[in-house]
């Protein structure tokens, strides 16, 4: 195989983001060190509770943290070996949508209220693509939308946004990613805002539609969408990267006692007639993490040196773990 071939389409390395203050305009770090990548054809998923720093990575990769109050203190997000913060906004932009797609988490907020979908998803197409014509446009978009599950597609086009259902939008915010073919799919927490019926429907036409030489990153907090979706696991907690391995090993066997309580907190884990497990406590808040580990307040596990030593990430048979007792 050669080594273009061998080539992650996506590498961040050591990724660390700060926020300003509004009040004291001090920088407060909110991810720290994160490192993953994901290969053409894989489904890398993150998880971890509301606040971990989920979204906040995975925007940074397109640049659509808003700066101020965002800043990059430091690492690479490479993607096809080009480090994405080192391009200048105006070639950046050639990236985004046509390259890498976005998957919003609320489509309500995504998509202009004011503008009938089939304007929308015309116009992306258009900015990318100088040489299609409107009606080429208009095309693409209902091909689009039939094939993301639409009954009655010319209908949808001439719909505002607010006239369709919650499962309707969020399939109108797949198509306007998809119709562009990015080699990278962003998915933020796609389908949270979902019931049940509509989100599994969701779940198995983003996995239809994930074609073999692209990639996808797929945040959630759900541990059961990751089992479906993952071909890959990187667990967050307080802004770092805990614990990664394949979706095999990860549920297998867990390392990281934050992993294992996530897994533990499932009603499929719970025997029949006990409590169902619960972690204590909540997520630190950025510029409160102490200085050892910061999952310790709220470990079962911890150890003294636990609150004073920050763990480092480290290979723990085929996982990569931070915690060193980790077994």
């Amino acid at each position: 195989m050669s080594q273009q071939a061998e080539q992650p389409l996506l590498q961040v390395r050591n990724l660390t983001i700060a926020f300003e203050n509004d009040e004291t305009r001090q920088a407060v770090t909110t991810v720290q060190d994160v490192s993953f990548e994901v290969h053409r054809g894989e489904i890398l998923c993150v998880v971890g509770e509301s606040g971990c720093g989920k979204s906040v990575s995975s925007m940074c990769i397109p640049r659509l943290l808003p700066s101020p109050p965002s800043r990059v203190l430091g690492g690479e997000i490479l993607f096809e070996g080009v480090d994405l913060l080192k391009l200048p906004i105006a070639k950046m932009r050639e990236y985004r949508g046509r390259r890498i797609g976005v998957i919003f988490q609320d489509p309500m907020t995504a998509l202009s209220p004011l503008v009938r979908i089939g304007d929308q998803i015309i116009e992306a197409v258009r900015i990318h693509d100088r040489v299609i014509t409107a009606e080429g446009a208009r095309a693409k978009a209902l091909e689009w939308l039939a094939k993301v599950g639409i009954q009655n597609p010319a209908l949808a086009l001439r719909c505002y946004p607010y006239e369709l259902s919650g499962g309707m939008q969020q399939r109108v915010m797949i198509a306007m990613c998809l119709i562009l073919e990015p080699q990278l799919v962003i998915a933020d927490e796609p389908t949270t805002a979902l019931d049940v019926t509509i989100q599994a429907q969701v779940l198995e036409l983003m996995l239809q539609l994930h074609r073999k030489d692209s990639g996808m990153i797929f945040i959630t907090h759900d541990m059961g969408v990751v089992y479906r979706m993952a071909h890959r696991v990187a667990v967050m907690y307080a802004g770092q990267i805990v614990e990664q391995a394949s979706a095999k090993d990860f549920f297998a066997g867990p390392k990281h006692p934050y992993a294992r309580a996530l897994l533990e907190a499932l009603p499929s884990h719970a025997t029949r007639g006990h409590t169902l497990r619960a972690i204590p406590g909540q997520v630190p808040s950025p510029g409160c993490y102490a200085p050892g580990c910061r999952f310790a307040e709220r470990c079962d596990q911890a150890r003294p040196e636990c609150a004073t030593t920050p763990p480092t990430l480290s290979p723990v048979g085929t996982h990569l773990v931070r915690c060193p007792f980790a077994q």
